[in-house]
């Protein structure tokens, strides 16, 4: 059961975490600020706001015993300072100063992990402050970052969807364990549960694995899904998937297990966050009523509180002990799905989480791809669960026949597809439909040739394979001929005009001032052939080609429209 028992409304700008000690919650925000409550009345602590980073504050946690509260910024800085008296006793800094977004003390508080934008892992002595490593782990930006419960293993998860196990005494470059696919859509927060598997002592060890250790993993991510993991770290490496907790409708921001690791609570940004039961995988109750996105999730120590902060700038504190259910979960409404064979923690005796068996429903036979229209194609979008980026490929009118035409790097550049996992998803999907229909047609083929063998004369059927290798060339050649001239053109190749054709100046690049190949808009709000902008900028020149002014920032976005422009201009030639 839960309650709404406080609201907390004093930052300015979004809440990004919220971080429990025995006495004091912490909350961090894009308005630069921490801020420190007292657990229980929720009086601001005379020391709060705490001011020292300069961009916003991504991350905040509380080292073991309370007494040091860290905090990581896009200014690419760690703060470290007492929890109390809100003084800064230090700030580290990321080698390459890039920003961090995710920080955690080891379970002894003897080491000190931030994960950032550049894809390292950065782990410090959290009593010299040395830095004791740099891992280069991740392609793209790291958004959690767990340690085991015993302290010697670090898990890391990136923006890109995979999942990497790492030593989290030592942090040396050696990857232990690579799980591609995590979240197919990019990781947002991982934790482990403090109590199950080896983390319990009192767990009894089977007798058939003296030396196994596995720790409970749960992740969350932008594919709605809220995820538990076996993680075996001995003998051998290994993470296997348990279930996935399916009753979000977007992107899980957050997950946070209580201390007794009974209860594990997920934050949405379809507005609710919900609490589960991680051993049953049984949705306890839904808490709503945040106006916008939930972004953080935490349990007090006591397990009596749990705070949830939100995009609406307010720290919301429900009460765990008293009072009705907000929503009460009704039979059968907690959807899982397990795909592994799971460990049931003895020491609860819980219900293991049972796999479903579902049945796939016969696929109702499809036209041919190149008819597809839009509207086909954004429905077959939603179908594979990717109905966010419905309006991206109707704004950029794909087709059948553009659907067929899509690689990596046309979905990253032109359609602004950043996160590998969600490209990798759509490529597969495309490949399916094209096999399918490969093997549709040539069943069909083989189907007709059958018919027309049966319908032959039998002196006709001896002469059946000189006929096919004489006339099929011809066959061939004539229904190429049918179909129409082809344009084809090299990759990369700069499109051509006739010499006395008059290229629109829209066309061409305002650096090179050749034909844009691969248009893409700056910051300042003019389009550029990619090549040529990304060459300005890496020789350092941070100015507009045009105005000359400061370039806000360094994004640059493909210029789809003008793209399809300047292909059927040339290829109407």
């Amino acid at each position: 059961m839960a309650t709404l028992e406080h609201t907390i409304a004093s930052h300015a700008s979004d809440v990004n975490w919220v971080a429990f000690s025995s006495t004091v919650l912490a909350s961090c925000s894009g308005d630069k600020t921490v801020r420190l409550w007292e657990v229980g009345t929720w009086a601001e602590l005379p020391c709060s706001p705490l001011l020292g980073h300069s961009y916003p504050v991504h991350c905040c946690c509380f080292s073991s015993f309370g007494t040091q509260l860290a905090t990581c910024s896009t200014d690419g800085t760690i703060n470290l300072w007492g929890s109390k008296s809100g003084q800064r006793l230090t700030t580290l800094a990321h080698p390459r100063n890039n920003g961090m977004r995710t920080v955690s003390f080891s379970p002894d508080s003897n080491v000190l992990v931030a994960g950032s934008v550049d894809g390292t892992l950065v782990l410090w002595d959290a009593y010299t402050k040395e830095m004791l490593s740099v891992i280069e782990a991740h392609d793209t930006s790291i958004c959690a970052c767990a340690f085991t419960p015993d302290g010697n293993f670090l898990l890391s998860g990136s923006m890109e969807g995979n999942m990497k196990l790492w030593d989290g005494r030592y942090g040396n470059n050696k990857c232990l364990y690579y799980l591609a696919e995590g979240h197919d859509l990019g990781v947002t927060c991982c934790v482990f549960s403090p109590t199950f598997g080896s983390a319990n002592p009192d767990n009894p060890v089977p007798e058939t694995q003296p030396r196994m250790q596995y720790f409970m993993l749960a992740s969350c991510g932008a594919d709605m899904l809220v995820k538990l993991w076996d993680v075996h770290v001995s003998p051998g490496y290994d993470m296997r998937l348990r279930v996935n907790l399916q009753g979000h409708s977007a992107t899980v921001n957050a997950c946070a297990f209580s201390p007794d690791g009974k209860r594990l609570a997920s934050g949405s940004v379809d507005r609710a966050a919900i609490v589960w039961n991680p051993l049953t995988g049984e949705k306890l109750y839904m808490l709503t009523g945040h106006p916008r996105c939930v972004t953080t999730v935490a349990f007090s120590l006591d397990g009596m509180y749990l705070a949830t902060g939100c995009m609406d700038r307010t720290v919301r504190i429900w009460r765990l002990v008293d009072g009705p259910a907000v929503i009460p979960v009704q039979e059968g409404a907690s959807k899982t799905e397990s795909q592994t064979e799971m460990l049931v923690d003895v020491q609860d005796a819980a219900t293991p989480i049972k796999a479903q068996q579902t049945t796939e429903a016969a696929q109702p036979k499809r036209k041919p791809l190149s008819d597809w229209s839009v509207e086909e194609v954004c429905s077959w979008l939603r179908e594979k669960g990717l109905e966010h980026h419905v309006e991206t490929f109707r704004e950029n009118e794909i087709d059948g026949n553009e659907l067929k035409q899509l690689t990596n790097e046309t979905l990253s550049k032109d359609l602004g597809i950043a996160a590998l996992g969600q490209r990798n998803k759509i490529l597969r999907g495309i490949k399916a439909l094209q096999e399918s229909e490969s093997s549709s047609t040539s069943g069909q083929a083989q189907a007709n040739l059958a018919a027309l063998a049966s319908a032959l004369p039998p002196q006709l059927m001896q002469n059946l394979p000189a006929l096919v290798s004489t006339f099929a060339p011809s066959l061939m050649a004539n229904m190429a001929q049918s179909a129409g001239p082809t344009v084809t053109a090299s990759k990369g190749a700069t499109p051509q005009a006739s010499s006395d054709d008059k290229v629109p100046d829209e066309y061409l690049c305002p650096i090179s001032r050749e034909i844009m190949v691969d248009p893409v808009i700056a910051s300042d709000g003019y389009t550029y052939e990619r090549k040529s902008i990304e060459s300005w900028l890496q020789k350092g020149k941070m100015t507009s080609p045009m105005t000359n002014a400061l370039l806000p920032n360094m994004n640059l976005t493909p210029n789809r429209m003008l793209k399809m422009l300047i292909q059927r201009h040339f290829g109407s030639q």
